[in-house]
Formats: C-alpha cells, structure tokens, sequence
C-alpha cells in the first residue's frame, strides 16, 4: 500500500524502489542527509504544495504513520519523533535492507551449477548431505518447480559387470511410485573432475530421518512407533511384490526418512537394491547391526529386508542402536551368527512390541514372520473402532468358528446381544465370505449400511489371520525336531541344511548342537 503522492510505506517497497545500503545512518546523523530520505522528500513536497489536503487526509495519513515504530519510519527516511534518538539501531527482528554481500552470496547459492542432459533438472552449489560413495545437492524439477535431491555417486570402485547391473537397477527404479517409497526422478552418467559417477535425481525429503528423529526426542511414542511401522511395511510390501521382486537390502532408521508436511515416512536409499533375477542374490551389502545372518553366507532373499525391519523397531523402541555393546564388526558378527539378541532387545517394555521383534529377528529366516503376516498382525491394524474375536478357543480342526464382533462406539451396534456388548456370529472358514456376513448383519439391522465395508474388512483380516495361524502350526508340526541332528543330516527336505554354513563360528554351533538364539516356533505366539 501506497500514500498519496506515491510515497512507499512498506520497507519493501523503499527496497525495491532505492538502493541498498543507504538506510542505517538515521536522520540525526552529521553531515548531507541519507538519499533516501531526499527522494522520499522531494517526491512528496511538490505535490502536497498543489493540493491542500483536508482534515480527513490529514487525520488517514496521521493514523497510518502513529501505526509504524519509530525505526521503521527512519527506514523510510522520515526523521524519529520526539523524545526517541535519531539513528538509534532497528529492534530485534526488524526488517531492514539488506546488505549487497548477502545478496550476492545468495544469487551465488541459488545460481544453477549444472543441467541434466534434457535440461529439465538443474543442480545448486547447495550440499545437503554427504556419505562414503555420494554426496547429495539440492536440485529443481523445472516442469514442476519442485525442489529435488541431486545425488552424485562415485563409480570408480565397481567392475564392468556392477555397472550394467547397476544401471539396469536404475532403469527399474524411475517406475516405482508408492507413498511410503521416496521417489526416483531420472539418472545419467557424468564426468565430474575427470572421474566418471552416476547423477540420480530423487525426491526431496527435508525432515530428517527416523534417526535423527529418535537423537532429537530420545522416546517415541507407541501409537507414532506402529503408524511408522505400518508405513513402513506397507513400502517393504510394494518392493517385494514387483516382478521381479525388489529386496532393500540395508534398511536402517538412517535410510527412512520423514516428510514434514503429512507426518508420514518413506523408505529410502533403494541405490543399494537387488533385483532377484535368480534364487539368490549373490553379494554382501549391509549394516552389520541390521544384516541377517544369511547375509554373511550370500544367499538371502526377502527375509532380510523383515530381519532388518525389526531391528528398526528394536531401534524405534529403545532409541539405542542395536549391538551397542559390541566394540567392532567382528564382535557384532559372532553374535548375529550364533543367534545371540542385542542386549537393548530385553529393554523394551511393550510384551506385544517384543513377541514382534523376536518374530522379525529369528535366525532361521524360515520362522521369521512375512511382511503380509506383519501387516495383518493386530498391533498394526488401523484403529476403525470394529474389532473381530474369537469366541472360542481355535483347535485348528472344526471349519465352523464362533467369532464376536465389537465396536468402539456401542450405539452403533443394534439389536439383542450379550452382556459382553459384542455380537456373536458363526463364519464357516471354507464356505462363507466376509461381505456376505456383513451384508446379512446390515439386512437383520445389527449394523447400519454406513459400517459395512469396516465390518467386513474386519471379518476378512480376522479369517485370513485364523487361516495363516492354522497353516504355519501345521508346518511347524511337520517340520523335523532341530534336536536330532544326526537325521536331519540325511533329509535333503531340511530347512536347516538348505543354508550353506561356510564360517566356522556356525559350524562350530551345529557340531555342538545347540542354537542358543533358535527360537522354536511351534511355541512361539502367531499371527492373530
């Protein structure tokens, strides 16, 4: 806004109208007044001879200025009032002109450094992050004007062979879309200071990572720690149901970063990613402290990416890095393989919380829960306020099952029920659908058609869980007894002997017989 005479009012405006540098000296300084306040002067006075302005002007531009601090008036080159000394400093947070050195320091930052080849992306001499084999820039997305990351990998240290699969894994990478996946924008190679690297160009996540998330708050809390947890599953899910399927490989609270405006998180880093074009992927990238045991033998699949997994949760719970105590790699290895638990595993104080970090942790990747049985575990079911139980204990046998259903807001259930406030319904396991039940409750009015679908999801997870319960008992039934060694030694069928034992440290462990860390999962609580 502007007063008569076009004088500027704002100190934006006095900006952008005069040059710096010439505001600071006050009006009571010695000598020829600042310029400013000269043209400010002379701008007004010609005009105000012309036209005598009446009380009600007089009284608007009064007002307008009793409204502005003294300081602001001297940045506008007007003279202070009364009683307050020319030339005194602007308050604390006052916005003044800026000096011509930070104006140029920014342009400099600003100024793009570099282009992608199809011009699109244009890289800042802004360096926001830096690793052992990368360093990252901030970049622009000139289609969207969207910030985005500028990441700069050196190459010198892989084969021919690394390369091309390298940059076959890149070629995949531009196609994954997922809210909990960061995303990947376009790569090309580059020269930069005579040494050949790989320029990726990824989404811009400015929040922070769970790590230094847990180093700001030292404690997370439960209810963050399990939509994390869902969030996070449900980005493994996506990866690991590609076709080929995607395996992470090093995933750490370092490489899960946290987007600022939703609250949510996405994975990260996927650089490292392994596409399982064989049975086994064939090469040993990782963290130690979150690096299955299968790892260390080459040959791994999915699991590792659910080993990994839980020691984020263990991490999350705990904010104490797992395998603390250990002093170096080698220690931390001798533990892992011999199936020993971080000490900051007898740390959490959640039961629910622990019996899901041991089901993640186990060194039999073949008893480690799945990332679908995670996602259909109770604790990290969204809370819908319906809830499916069953009414009677599961012997595994009948196909007829007596379940309850409850909901948070018990208005919502009608009709004639028990004194549990739960209805009690029988689903025939191999017969009967989740809609068809709770369309048949909306039809004989236990529920109204507004809760159908929240209904039925929950009959459906809770089948689907009774059903994988009742699957992996029976596997576990079927499975020979680790306690005699001796026969499984002639039973190709094993899943023991399926895993390549090559270190001495677990050949040590299966000559004596002992696991100390195996954990038998026919006594082990299942999903559901």
């Amino acid at each position: 806004p502007r007063l008569e005479g076009d004088i500027p009012v704002s100190r934006w405006d006095a900006h952008r109208s005069f040059p710096a540098g010439i505001v600071g000296r006050g009006a009571g300084a010695r000598g020829a007044r600042p310029l400013l306040s000269a043209r400010v002067r002379s701008c007004s006075a010609g005009r105000r001879r012309n036209r005598r302005p009446s009380g009600r002007d007089s009284r608007r531009a009064s007002s307008r200025f009793n409204r502005r601090s003294s300081a602001e008036l001297e940045l506008l080159g007007y003279p202070a009032p009364d009683g307050v000394r020319g030339g005194s400093p602007p308050p604390p947070g006052a916005v003044g002109l800026r000096e011509p050195e930070e104006t140029e320091s920014e342009e400099v930052e600003t100024r793009a450094v570099a282009t992608s080849p199809d011009g699109r992306f244009l890289k800042f001499d802004i360096e926001i992050g830096r690793g052992s084999f990368k360093t990252v820039y901030k970049g622009l997305d000139t289609e969207t004007t969207v910030e985005v990351a500028w990441c700069e990998l050196q190459t010198r240290k892989l084969s021919k062979t690394e390369r091309q699969r390298f940059s076959e894994e890149v070629e995949m990478l531009k196609g994954l879309q997922h809210p909990n996946i960061v995303r990947f924008y376009d790569s090309w190679k580059s020269t930069i200071k005579g040494q050949i690297c790989i320029v990726l160009v990824t989404e811009l996540m400015t929040s922070g990572t769970l790590k230094t998330y847990l180093k700001r708050f030292k404690e997370m809390k439960l209810k963050v720690l399990q939509r994390w947890s869902r969030q996070i599953l449900k980005g493994l899910h996506f990866l690991h149901t590609r076709s080929p399927p995607i395996i992470h490989r090093d995933l750490k609270c370092d490489n899960i970063f946290i987007t600022g405006p939703t609250g949510s998180v996405k994975i990260g880093d996927l650089g490292l990613a392994t596409l399982k074009r064989a049975s086994f992927a064939k090469s040993v990238i990782g963290t130690p402290e979150f690096m299955a045991p299968e790892m260390y033998e080459e040959k791994y699949d999915e699991a590792v990416d659910v080993y990994a997994f839980g020691m984020c949760m263990l991490e999350m719970a705990t904010s104490e890095y797992p395998y603390s105590e250990c002093q170096n790699a080698a220690q931390i290895y001798r533990k892992v393989t011999s199936g020993l638990k971080p000490s900051s595993f007898y740390k959490v104080k959640v039961p629910e919380l622990k019996e899901i970090i041991e089901g993640c942790i186990r060194m039999d990747k073949n008893e480690r829960y799945t990332i679908q049985d995670l996602l259909e575990h109770s604790f990290f079911q969204e809370d819908t306020g319906v809830h499916v139980e069953l009414a009677e204990e599961d012997d595994g046998v009948k196909s007829g099952l007596k379940l309850w259903l409850r909901m948070d807001d018990t208005k919502k259930l009608h009709g004639k029920y028990k004194d549990n406030n739960a209805i009690e319904f029988l689903f025939e396991l191999y017969k009967d659908v989740a809609e068809e039940v709770a369309q048949e409750m909306v039809v004989l009015g236990f529920v109204c058609e507004a809760d159908y679908k929240l209904v039925a999801k929950a009959v459906r997870d809770r089948v689907v869980a009774i059903k994988r319960k009742r699957e992996k008992l029976k596997r576990a039934q079927e499975a020979p007894s680790p306690a005699e060694p001796e026969q499984l030694a002639g039973r190709p069928s094993s899943r023991i002997t399926s895993v390549t034992l090559s270190t001495p440290e677990l050949s040590r462990v299966l000559d004596e017989g002992s696991h100390p860390g195996r954990a038998k999962f026919a006594s082990s609580t299942c999903v559901g």
